[in-house]
């Protein structure tokens, strides 16, 4: 048994996937520390016989497991957590890679510390020359999540970044507080992350780039337009039932509500002005009976104050007013033609 286990989903990426595998392999903490936990996800193209490659070659630190139906990056991500057999886990997409020295780092700063989890930064990658910088939050540091001022900072400044795979965890703090992927959804990060956040009593910040999040264009989380953009907002609201079982919500109230709030609303609402104008007007309805019924409080919400920009304030204000169709519609192409996040494709 290594230090620890990384977990790999992998869904017809032959043309990434000795990028990523060779980027592990590399690790100066050492390939005898690893286990590489490859879920080949039903692919049909040659990825499965690639990885069969990697097991026979390093029989004692790869373990191949293969589905014979699609199940999604929530399921596999379960089933290798089940595979796991080191005190810490991490997770890596099989089109990116990641520098020599991430997980020697990440493992010293999470012993060294004894933190639920570590956490790096990381950068938009088109190649490995072409990259662009996620901002710089701090200095290298410590973060005791049981001070409930500490964990309100923390929060309203990752309310956006909710990936699994910047970080590593303790395998015994996801064990013990359930923490798990939805299965058969995109969009499972948010529920897995933000329960994290919620459980965690410490973390530690790397604040150097370790990660590098491959842009491809065929990745299925890219595409437009698709129907399984809208498991968003059922990751969420799977998310506020979860925290109210949990009595989280009794506990984190102001916390939760904002991570619905932004994720199931705020930039979801963007996404549909983009991909499914026509659609645009009856999810802005529901979203909205949702918001009035589940969040009532979202006016005086004090996490306001974290997201003081234009588009977060009008998506919000939108709630107040009895639109129709027309009036809503003119809102939307006033709104599209006039503000332009940052699009990491675009880069």
């Amino acid at each position: 048994m290594g230090k620890i286990s990384v977990i790999i989903p992998c869904y017809n990426v032959e043309a990434y996937i000795d990028r990523c595998f060779m980027s592990l392999l590399n690790q100066t903490i050492g390939f005898e520390q690893m286990e590489l936990i490859f879920i080949n996800d039903a692919s049909t193209d040659h990825t499965m016989d690639k990885l069969l490659a990697y097991e026979k070659q390093h029989t004692e630190n790869v373990i191949v497991i293969n589905f014979e139906e699609n199940r999604r990056q929530g399921a596999a991500r379960n089933v290798g957590l089940q595979y796991a057999s080191s005190p810490y886990v991490g997770f890596v997409d099989a089109d990116d890679w990641v520098e020599p020295d991430m997980f020697e780092r990440m493992v010293t700063a999470i012993e060294t510390y004894d933190c639920d989890f570590v956490e790096c930064r990381w950068d938009f990658a088109k190649d490995a020359e072409s990259r662009r910088t996620t901002d710089q939050s701090g200095e290298d540091g410590y973060m005791d999540l049981s001070d409930s001022a500490v964990r309100e900072t923390f929060i309203g400044t990752k309310i956006a970044l909710v990936m699994a795979w910047d970080k590593i965890y303790k395998k015994s703090f996801l064990v013990n507080n359930n923490i798990t992927f939805p299965e058969g959804l995109r969009h499972e990060d948010f529920y897995f992350s933000y329960l994290v956040f919620l459980c965690a009593k410490s973390c530690y910040c790397l604040e150097d780039v370790l990660y590098h999040y491959y842009i491809n264009p065929h990745s299925t989380v890219r595409q437009k337009g698709q129907q399984y953009h809208f498991d968003q907002m059922k990751v969420m609201l799977m998310f506020l039932q979860e925290c109210m079982d949990r009595r989280l919500w009794d506990f984190y109230k102001v916390m939760v509500e904002w991570m619905f709030l932004e994720q199931y609303y705020v930039y979801m609402l963007w996404k549909i002005f983009e991909q499914f104008p026509e659609r645009a007007y009856g999810v802005y309805l529901e979203m909205k009976r949702t918001i009035q019924t589940m969040a009532p409080d979202y006016r005086t919400n004090p996490y306001r104050k974290w997201e003081c920009n234009r588009f977060d304030d009008v998506m919000l204000k939108l709630l107040d007013y009895n639109l129709d169709a027309e009036q809503f519609d003119r809102m939307r192409i006033q709104f599209t033609e006039s503000v332009h996040p940052i699009d990491a494709q675009e880069f």
